[in-house]
This record gives structure tokens, C-alpha cells and sequence, in this order.
């Protein structure tokens, strides 16, 4: 006669409990890892942009602005980063932005686009050394931030992570300095979230 091995009953329903425990002790832990993440991508490509309007303003010996866009091809003024921004060749320095891709020299262009974030829990917001908001950043030829009057210009781009209550989970924080030097901040004095 031949005997059936298998689980039990029993067996099967430890089983279950088990992984059920396993499964509402990970998932909160992963929801906070993703969000985790999610901050330093986002921290990383406005990291990149900057890094990226600096050297081509350098490169190109003109002037090169990062500024807040929520289409793509023009620059806005509402304080939000989150809804994305555009590098471009600003070289009459009117800070309108251009939706054409770099054909000649010395003519406003389009360098980069960065599409807004989806995720509603994070914020991303800009102040200049003056502590006011700020939607806009021009590198001169020189790789310096200077103002269109020609003042110089630093600020620090908060990035906030937010619970469904809105309290700050993790916040990291963009600084670009008076020289051009750009670089990353966990440092809770120079973060504003809101």
C-alpha cells in the first residue's frame, strides 16, 4: 500500500499565521524604505541638474539657468519645485525659457527637463540666501549663481518626505553655495520643511 505525505491542516494554518505576521511587521517598514529612497532619487536628480547647468554654463561661456517649469518648455514662479523643472541656455538673460533644443550659439535653448513627481507626500521647495523663495537659478560663464542684476546668488532646495499626516518623515536638503559649489545636507538648521 502506498502512504500520502503532505501538510496537515494544522501545519498549513501555522504556516499562514506565520507568514501573515511576517507580512504586517515588513510592509510599513518597506512603505518607509520606498519613501526613503524615493528622497534620495529625488535629491540626486536635482543634485544632477544643478551639476549639469553649471558645467554647461562653463562649457558653452554663457548663461545657463535652472528654474521651475510645470510644462516643460517655460519657466513658473510658484515656489514648487515638485512640478518639475528645465536647464536652458539663457543668454539674454531674461529668464524666459525655451522650449527649442540647442542649435546655434548664443540663442536661448533647451538643455534638460525633469518632469514633475507624482508622489503627493513629498515636497521640494527653493530660498535663496535671502531666505525668500526662489523659482529660478543662472549660472554665469563662470560657473558662479549670479542674480540678473548681477548680485551673487546661493540658496539650498529642501526636500521633505511627509507622512499621510503631513508631519516630515526624512528631509534632505540641496546647497548651492556662493562659488557654485553644490552639494547634499541632511543638517536639520538648514532644511525647511513645511
Amino acid at each position: 500500500m502506498k502512504k500520502y505525505s503532505g501538510f496537515t491542516l494544522i501545519e498549513l494554518m501555522i504556516t499562514l499565521f506565520i507568514v501573515g505576521v511576517l507580512l504586517a511587521v515588513g510592509v510599513p517598514s518597506l512603505k518607509t524604505f520606498m519613501q526613503g529612497n524615493q528622497l534620495i532619487a529625488s535629491t540626486n536628480e536635482l543634485l544632477s541638474a544643478l551639476h549639469v547647468a553649471r558645467s554647461e554654463a562653463i562649457k558653452l561661456n554663457s548663461r545657463v539657468t535652472i528654474c521651475e517649469s510645470s510644462n516643460g518648455t517655460s519657466c513658473s514662479t510658484t515656489g514648487s519645485w515638485k512640478d518639475g523643472w528645465i536647464v536652458f541656455v539663457d543668454a539674454n538673460g531674461d529668464l524666459a525659457g525655451t522650449g527649442a533644443v540647442c542649435a546655434a550659439t548664443g540663442t536661448d535653448c533647451l538643455l534638460r527637463v525633469h518632469d514633475g513627481f507624482d508622489d503627493n507626500q513629498l515636497t521640494v521647495s527653493g530660498l535663496d540666501n535671502n531666505a525668500a523663495v526662489v523659482s529660478s537659478f543662472t549660472f554665469s560663464s563662470r560657473g558662479l549663481p549670479k542674480a540678473i542684476s548681477g548680485a551673487a546668488q546661493s540658496g539650498v532646495f529642501s526636500l521633505c518626505s511627509l507622512d499621510s499626516g503631513g508631519s516630515t518623515i526624512n528631509s534632505r536638503a540641496v546647497v548651492l553655495s556662493l562659488s557654485g559649489r553644490v552639494r547634499v545636507s541632511d543638517n536639520a538648521a538648514v532644511i525647511s520643511c513645511p
